[in-house]
C-alpha cells in the first residue's frame, strides 16, 4: 500500500459485518454512569470518543480503497460503518472499559480525518493493542505517527499498561515505518495468519514495553 497509515486489528477487522450485533449480544450490560474519556490533544489533532454522528464523516474516508486495501475486511458500507460505531459507543460505558475507538479530528478545521484504536487485550498482564487509520488525502504528513504517539501516551501514562503492540500486513511498508518511528520493536512475522478476501496474508508484529517508553 503506497503511503498507507492503516493498521489492521485482527479481532476487530475480521468480523466487521457482524461485530455490532455480536458486541451487543455477548458483552455485559454497560454501566451508563461511566464518564466519557477526556479528549487527547496533540500538536495538530483532537482525538476523542467516537459518536454516532461521526458515521457519515468516517464512511467518507473508509469507503476509499486506500483505507481498506490492507485490512482483512470487505469494503465498508454506510450501514456497516454506522453499526460498528454504534457498537463502539456501547463500549464507552462498559466497566471496566477495555475498548477505545476514537475519532481523530483536525484541530483547525474540526474535520474527522482518521481513527485511533486501543484495545486492552489482558487486564491481568496489562497488555494492549493499538491501531490507527488516516484519510487517504491526509497521508504522508506524519499524522499517523502523531496518532500513534498519542495512543502510546494513553496506554502507558494514563492506563498504566506494561506492553503495547500493533500489527500490520507484511507488505504494508508505510505502516511498518510508522511503528519504527514510534520506537516499537519488531517482534515477529506471523506467517499467513489472516484470511482476507480469499487470500492468506502474513503480518508483522511490533511492540513497546513500559520501560522503553518515553514521553515526547
Amino acid at each position: 500500500m503506497i503511503d498507507s497509515t492503516t493498521f489492521y486489528r485482527p479481532k476487530y477487522a475480521e468480523i466487521w459485518a457482524i461485530e455490532a450485533v455480536a458486541a451487543i449480544i455477548l458483552a455485559p450490560e454497560p454501566n451508563n454512569a461511566g464518564p466519557p474519556m477526556p479528549p487527547l490533544e496533540t500538536q495538530r489533532l483532537i482525538i476523542r470518543d467516537v459518536q454516532p454522528a461521526d458515521a457519515g464523516a468516517m464512511f467518507a474516508y473508509m469507503r476509499h480503497e486506500p483505507y481498506w486495501r490492507d485490512l482483512p475486511i470487505e469494503p465498508p458500507t454506510a450501514a456497516s460503518v454506522a453499526a460498528m460505531i454504534d457498537a463502539r459507543v456501547q463500549d464507552q460505558a462498559r466497566e471496566p472499559r477495555t475498548s477505545y475507538f476514537l475519532a481523530v479530528a483536525d484541530q483547525t478545521s474540526g474535520q474527522i480525518i482518521g481513527e485511533a484504536i486501543l484495545t486492552i487485550r489482558s487486564t491481568r498482564w496489562r497488555q494492549s493493542e493499538i491501531g490507527w487509520a488516516v484519510s487517504h488525502d491526509r497521508t504522508g504528513q506524519g499524522i499517523a505517527t502523531e496518532i500513534g504517539q498519542a495512543l502510546l501516551d494513553l496506554a502507558f501514562d494514563k492506563l498504566e499498561q506494561h506492553r503495547v503492540y500493533a500489527q500490520c500486513r507484511l507488505e504494508n511498508r508505510a505502516s511498518r515505518q510508522v511503528m519504527a518511528k514510534l520506537g516499537m520493536r519488531e517482534e515477529a512475522i506471523l506467517r499467513e495468519n489472516v484470511l482476507a478476501r480469499g487470500a492468506w496474508w502474513s503480518s508483522v508484529q511490533c511492540a513497546m514495553l513500559k520501560t522503553e517508553y518515553q514521553l515526547p
